[in-house]
């Protein structure tokens, strides 16, 4: 089955205590910004030849948020969270596909 480019694509992102991505073709997904935090995938994360996690998910604090973000190309988005951490992409196939989210309708 081929991949709808529009499923993918990110119309808008924005943070209201939690993290908002509208993609084109209409699905508005919410994410929780500690989940997205202990789900990064980065190398200092999760051991890059393992796959083993390396993140303790309670040295993670709770109320962590976002401090600033930035796309990566056409494809993710970078955050920087305000534990320091930053070095994380999050792609946005695998944020619509994978990542635990609710969906609103975009009015």
């Amino acid at each position: 089955m081929a991949r709808s480019p529009q499923k993918y694509r990110v119309k808008e992102v924005f943070y209201d205590g939690v993290v908002h991505v509208i993609f084109f073709d209409g699905a508005h997904c919410l994410y929780n910004y500690w989940e997205l935090r202990t789900g990064c995938t980065c190398a200092k994360c999760v051991h890059e030849v393992t796959g083993e996690k390396l993140l303790d998910d309670q040295t993670v604090p709770l109320d962590i948020r976002p401090v600033a973000s930035e796309y990566v190309g056409n494809y993710g988005l970078r955050i920087d969270w305000s534990d320091g951490h930053g070095t994380g992409i999050y792609n946005f196939q695998q944020l619509r596909d994978q990542f635990p989210h609710k969906t609103q309708s975009v009015d």
